[in-house]
């Protein structure tokens, strides 16, 4: 019987299976930090998750689920900029700080951890998806609001060219001509498409 099991049931009185995300509500840290140790689990963001778990856009979501709390409002939430493309499969780590919005005709009053920076935006229903059972911004809109930051970071540069590459973007994808940044965002979205020059 591994650690996890064990703890397991010493915590329910019978044995059963371990969910597929563990957070300190479930076990100790400490538990789950040995767990790490024995090779038993691995860290997705604030959460863990079994070791033989496969990495997929899904669990993230329910990791990331598990972070929020659990209300109608908080349902209403889509995620953007560099936590949809870490759910989007993106980038490898989840940003330090996750974006989220609110469509400007479904406000959202709403208490969250200060590492949740929430803002309102125009969001069409089809500039978003759903991972799991979050709503997120759609590769493209992701993109898009990726390539229009005024000075993106590293991070935010291999995302897009990732979701580039992944998703097929091309600068006639976007329909936000009309939105603050659409000119520099379709600029970098053509560079990001462009195969890298070699000497």
């Amino acid at each position: 019987m591994s650690r996890l099991d064990a703890h397991h049931t010493r915590m329910l009185g019978a044995v059963s299976s371990v969910p597929s995300v563990l957070t300190t509500d479930i076990l100790p840290r400490a538990e789950l930090s040995a767990a790490c140790l024995d090779g038993e689990l691995f860290a997705v963001d604030e959460a863990w998750t079994c070791a033989d778990e496969p990495d997929r856009p899904e669990l993230r979501a329910q990791v990331l689920a598990s972070l929020l709390p659990r209300s109608a409002p908080a349902e209403r939430l889509v995620m953007m900029g560099l936590t949809a493309a870490w759910l989007l499969g993106a980038t490898d780590a989840p940003p330090r700080r996750h974006e989220l919005c609110s469509r400007t005709t479904e406000r959202v009053n709403l208490r969250l951890p200060p590492r949740f920076v929430i803002r309102e935006l125009r969001i069409a229903g089809n500039e978003e998806c759903v991972v799991g059972t979050l709503r997120v911004t759609t590769p493209v809109r992701t993109a898009f609001d990726l390539a229009r930051s005024p000075m993106p970071t590293a991070t935010e540069l291999l995302a897009l060219h990732r979701l580039v590459a992944r998703f097929g973007i091309e600068p006639a994808d976007e329909t936000w001509s009309s939105l603050p940044g659409a000119r520099r965002a379709l600029g970098r979205i053509a560079a990001a498409g462009q195969p890298p020059l070699t000497r």
